[in-house]
């Protein structure tokens, strides 16, 4: 008996040694510092056509309005698939403003460079057949 005690206190003195060595993870802790995730950037925030190709139209080679444009169209979707965002098309069509008479006989009405259907109930986005949603000039 007397060598079973002397076996539980031989067994019972390390362990409370190392327990006294061991840290617990109490207290609060140092506070973690997180940053407001940044937003990526959106080039078409002002409108969907941001290298205005318009202005190349007197330029003497003829080619430089399409070129303009293709670069821009690029640009757009890469930048939306870097964003996790849908793309928008590569053409750009011209509608009516939202409200015009034109607009309300048409039923589709361009609203901040994107092409806009009535529905009954409001309004939907127009996808266009090449993929993406439709850009416009007009609104």
């Amino acid at each position: 008996m007397r060598g079973f005690l002397a076996f539980i206190f031989l067994m019972m003195v390390p362990a409370a040694c190392l327990a006294q060595t061991t840290r617990t993870a109490t207290g609060g802790g140092v506070p973690r510092v997180r940053g407001v995730p940044v937003p990526a950037y959106n080039s078409m925030s002002k409108g969907t056509t941001p290298f205005h190709c318009e202005q190349w139209r007197g330029h003497p080679h003829p080619g430089m309005v399409g070129f303009c444009e293709s670069v821009e169209a690029s640009t757009l979707q890469g930048e939306a698939r870097r964003a996790g965002r849908p793309g928008p098309s590569t053409e750009v069509i011209d509608l009516p403003p939202l409200g015009s008479s034109e607009a309300k006989q048409l039923g589709y009405s361009c609203v901040g460079g994107q092409a806009m259907r009535k529905l009954k109930n409001g309004y939907a986005q127009v996808m266009s057949k090449s993929g993406g949603w439709l850009r416009c000039r007009g609104g």
